[in-house]
């Protein structure tokens, strides 16, 4: 069982960075940290192992992106990361779909008013947290229960 004052790290894996926030279930606050770098599934896993264990966190919520297949190289990218964060016993995972964080944190920085150059640093960031934040909401409403 997840315990609610749990702090949580969220990540958005892409193919050269993977967007990070960190969570705060019980207070409800989520902050963008800085992206972390992509080589592989196993260097990655062991970064946020780390980085869990320096925030104080004990679940991870991964983000899957969903295509109509199911086969797309992001989805395999994302499998992989799971199965090599399964490696540490003490970070509950959960995968939830992303279907739609990018356009949202797109969204939120244009009505932000942050300039679009600065988009490709920032947006990866922002669509963790939207991914953390769909996480608490829904735990909030009972919707999420399954672990991986």
């Amino acid at each position: 069982m997840l315990d609610p004052e749990m702090r949580w790290l969220g990540l958005d894996v892409g193919a050269s960075r993977v967007g990070v926030a960190v969570g705060d279930e019980a207070e409800g606050v989520v902050t963008a940290l800085d992206p972390l770098p992509f080589a592989s599934p196993e260097e990655l896993a062991h970064r946020v192992a780390a980085l869990a264990a320096e925030q104080g966190c004990g679940a991870v919520a991964l983000g899957v992106p969903r295509t109509r297949r199911g086969t797309s190289r992001g989805e395999r990218r994302v499998a992989a990361v799971a199965r090599a964060l399964g490696q540490f016993p003490e970070l509950s995972l959960v995968l939830v779909d992303e279907t739609g964080t990018t356009a949202e944190a797109e969204a939120r920085l244009r009505a932000a008013g942050v300039p679009r150059r600065r988009w490709p640093a920032l947006v990866d960031g922002v669509a963790a947290t939207i991914l953390l934040e769909d996480v608490f909401a829904s735990r909030r409403r009972g919707g999420l229960t399954s672990l991986t």
